[in-house]
């Protein structure tokens, strides 16, 4: 079972010609297992020669150059677009930002948006979304800033509980070091049902921080402001209940608190992702397996 888990997350990078290191192989198991274990039992998966290590990332089969050059365009779509992000993260009731998505597994294409999860003040989401899309269409930014997640300070609880979710909150990058991104993985504490090897707080990585500002405390309560956030939502609501009437409730999720804006549904296509991995690896010669804990 630990064997077939371990090239299926392995091949599941590799879906998106990304790939993995033996720590995020190990976070995103499906299956609970030690670190000692994981260790013994993908070096026997080396020596057998069903996986190899290059560059610290793990792969089955011949895809360190693809890996490597989406690499290169991930880092290169983010330093273009750095001072916008800058500036977007230095907007009004804006409190936190992260990359998600292409953008935080590293593996965008040569020509790629950029993908956003954002946490604002409470009662100010819609007021927030209103602005970034006015500001990203002043700067001719509206086709690379894409707010896929937005929630708001009272909305940290994620309502998708599913394995695709989970990996895409441990995965975000975040751009603004503050302790939102910990009160997140807190209030989501059903991550690790699906991710039980997955340590609870986000990876930090240098070369993707925007800023390093304190959480701001929402302002006072003001009635005027509190009206003008509720009346964009409901007719943002109504906009895409008509546009989308197939998706609304799944891939798009509106409340006044949250706004999940991805018309495609990934747990879908995760779960398509594994059938087909399984159905592979179920071809397969059996594996000597270190020690069967899981």
């Amino acid at each position: 079972m630990l064997v077939r888990e371990i090239l299926a997350t392995v091949n599941l990078a590799h879906q998106f010609d990304s790939a993995f290191t033996p720590e995020q192989v190990h976070r995103y198991l499906r299956v609970k297992t030690s670190r000692e274990n994981f260790d013994k039992t993908l070096t026997q998966l080396q020596l057998e020669n069903r996986i190899f290590e290059n560059h610290s990332a793990l792969f089955t089969k011949d895809l360190c150059e693809i890996y490597r050059q989406k690499k290169r365009w991930s880092r290169a779509l983010f330093s273009r677009h750095r001072p916008v992000l800058w500036l977007l993260s230095r907007m009004p009731w804006v409190n936190y930002i992260s990359l998600t998505g292409a953008n935080a597994f590293e593996s965008c294409q040569r020509r790629d948006d950029i993908d956003l999860f954002l946490i604002t003040a409470k009662n100010r989401l819609w007021i927030c979304y209103a602005l970034l899309v006015i500001f990203s269409k002043l700067l001719h930014k509206r086709g690379i800033l894409c707010l896929n997640y937005l929630v708001d300070e009272n909305n940290l609880q994620i309502l998708q509980c599913n394995y695709f979710t989970a990996v895409q909150i441990l995965q975000m990058l975040p751009l603004c070091q503050n302790d939102l991104g910990e009160q997140l993985i807190r209030q989501n504490d059903w991550i690790f049902d699906f991710l039980p090897n997955a340590q609870p707080r986000l990876f930090l990585d240098q070369f993707y921080t925007v800023k390093n500002g304190k959480y701001r405390k929402s302002m006072k309560k003001n009635g005027l402001l509190n009206r003008l956030n509720n009346w964009i939502f409901q007719k943002y609501a109504r906009r895409l209940r008509q546009k989308f009437p197939d998706k609304f409730g799944k891939g798009i999720v509106l409340q006044k608190g949250i706004a999940k804006l991805n018309s495609i549904d990934h747990q879908d296509i995760y779960e398509a992702f594994y059938r087909q991995i399984d159905a592979e690896l179920a071809h397969l010669p059996c594996l000597s397996e270190v020690n069967r804990d899981a």
